[in-house]
């Protein structure tokens, strides 16, 4: 799943039948493959956009207790 949601993303052009075959292969529903697809490209766009749009890139605050970030 992750290699077909960084392939839609860096190269959607490449991307065909064989992906999703893929993806079926792996236990992945057509509603899900859907799904994966779906969000992908709404994440590229809307970041597409944002950047384009001159938006400062997210941050995550210094004082966030999430282990992401590195915090408590």
């Amino acid at each position: 799943m992750l290699s077909y949601a960084s392939k839609l993303t860096e190269s959607p052009s490449f991307v065909g039948e064989e992906d999703i075959a893929t993806l079926r292969e792996c236990g992945w529903s057509e509603r899900e493959v859907w799904e994966i697809t779906a969000l992908a490209s709404f994440f590229n766009f809307s970041g597409r956009m944002e950047a384009a749009s001159g938006l400062p890139p997210d941050e995550i605050p210094e004082d966030a207790a999430i282990a992401e970030a590195g915090g408590k």
